[in-house]
């Protein structure tokens, strides 16, 4: 080999992507191995080792930590407004479907009620047979319920409001809340825990037998003989039942000032007396018809939900949710119309 060819090729090689000495441009070879500087990209400029030094190129980490941030703000955002729709949606849908059954409710009503003689004698038997069984599963709680009631007004009277100043508005307060709010809202409970998850569980274990079937196939709509009485029964007992729940708390609390002063049960009736007023009957009569009206619905309407078939392992969830959700809706009965009369 010549000299003049060794020297030739023993010169350095330009740079690449650089000019080379003679001032001819050589193109650009393969990337070079690990560790080599990465090429340009003009979509990722805080990568770029030209773009100016260490200064940007923090500025760049910081960004792309802020974008998967903002990512997950906006995944979560997303996911929370996704399932709000989703419970909105649920709920119009089982809004909807409470309301197409209330209306086979309300035509199988009137089917039996305007039938034969024999009809209307069996719907009459029926409901009384149901009032019986509220009564039956609900009088000793709300008793002692309306008793340690009655009870704790007495102490919170002796304990805390006789020796305040204007201790007779706050008992006439306290009486008016107890009689208005208390009141019902320990009734629906006692009522609920008592006799309506109990009816629940059974009209889901005869649904789940076929006995709604058997009904049909006889031209008896189940809403009349299962549904509509149990319903009828709750509106007709559930004025009672306050009732003995205002009275047990009256007697719990003259218990308790009794033991506490010697105060004749004259005065102490006349004193009661005079702190309930009359619009409090027409507010009562509202709120009685409200809430029995929402207790036996949505526990029917739940038990009508159970899967035919023989499974009764939807039914406990089905029975916990008829109990919750006529209780809720019984008790926003009852506030609202406290605000409405209030």
């Amino acid at each position: 080999m010549k000299r003049g060819e060794l020297s030739s090729r023993s010169k350095p090689l330009a740079p690449l992507g650089e000019p080379s000495p003679a001032g001819a441009s050589s193109p650009a070879g393969p990337p070079g191995p690990k560790g080599s500087p990465k090429p340009l990209d003009p979509l990722w400029p805080e990568e770029n080792p030209l773009s100016g030094g260490g200064h940007e190129s923090k500025m760049g980490l910081a960004g792309s930590l802020s974008k998967i941030h903002q990512r997950r703000q906006e995944s979560s955002i997303g996911f929370l407004l996704g399932a709000i729709g989703r419970q909105a949606l649920g709920f119009r849908a089982r809004r909807s479907d409470q309301a197409a059954f209330l209306g086979r409710l309300f035509l199988s009503g009137i089917w039996g009620l305007g039938g034969e003689i024999s009809r209307r004698k069996l719907m009459r038997s029926l409901i009384l047979e149901q009032v019986w069984e509220i009564f039956a599963t609900s009088f000793l709680l709300v008793i002692v319920f309306g008793f340690m009631m009655g009870v704790l007004w007495t102490v919170i009277w002796f304990g805390v409001l006789a020796n305040i100043g204007g201790a007779e508005t706050l008992a006439s307060l306290l009486i008016k809340v107890h009689l208005l709010e208390i009141s019902p809202i320990l009734a629906t409970w006692a009522v609920t825990i008592a006799y309506g998850g109990p009816m629940t569980l059974e009209l889901c274990q005869l649904k789940s037998s076929g006995d709604f079937d058997t009904l049909l196939s006889m031209g008896i709509p189940p809403e009349h003989i299962l549904a509509w009485p149990r319903l009828l029964a709750m509106i007709l007992t559930f004025p009672g039942l306050l009732l003995i729940m205002s009275l047990s708390t009256a007697a719990g609390a003259y218990w308790g000032i009794v033991r506490a002063i010697d105060l004749p049960l004259a005065e102490f009736t006349a004193a009661l007396s005079m702190s309930v007023e009359g619009v409090y009957v027409l507010m009562l009569v509202a709120k009685t018809f409200l809430i029995s009206v929402s207790l036996g619905f949505f526990q029917i309407y739940h038990a009508w939900r159970m899967p035919e078939g023989g499974d009764l392992s939807p039914a406990p969830s089905l029975v916990r949710r008829g109990m919750c959700e006529a209780f809720v809706v019984a008790t926003l009965a009852s506030v609202l119309v406290t605000v409405l009369y209030g």
